[in-house]
């Protein structure tokens, strides 16, 4: 007996356990929430709750690197880099993103467009090498987005 597989759905399964999406909404303009992620102060708000950014490179312009530590609270360090593969302003954002520990390169794209008397973002980060690494980046990122909503609301 064989089994018919359709290889269109094991990819896109696949692409789900790879790929981690959130929209949030800002109550700033699109170009202030753009330039937010191209400036030092990135490191104000990046990351989830106690943690604090230190970046260490920026160069804010396509096939610039950046590079940050991340301070946890437990005294512990994690350092992750990239190089701007787009910048649209204030539309649309894409870097790759690499954990100093890993030895591949995600990638993250953000979009930002005017929705009411604010910025829609929607990120989405790619190329995870499984659902649990996608999801060990859940709280992160959730957490630098309500970081960043402070952040411009100061």
């Amino acid at each position: 007996m064989s089994t018919l597989i359709d290889k269109d759905l094991v990819d896109k399964d696949l692409a789900a356990d790879t790929v981690l999406e959130i929209t949030r909404v800002i109550a700033a303009p699109p170009e202030q929430v753009f330039d937010a992620w191209l400036q030092k102060s990135w490191g104000e708000w990046a990351g989830p709750p106690g943690v604090k950014g230190e970046v260490l490179q920026l160069e804010p312009k396509v096939g610039g690197k950046y590079k940050m530590v991340m301070h946890r609270p437990d005294g512990g360090t994690l350092t992750v880099g990239g190089t701007y593969k787009e910048i649209t302003r204030p539309s649309r954002l894409v870097m790759s993103w690499k954990w100093e520990h890993e030895e591949t390169d995600t990638l993250i794209t953000l979009s930002f467009r005017s929705k009411g008397q604010g910025t829609e973002i929607h990120m989405r980060h790619e190329g995870f090498a499984n659902a649990d690494r996608r999801d060990s980046h859940n709280n992160g990122w959730t957490g630098t987005f309500d970081r960043l909503e402070k952040f411009i609301a100061r």
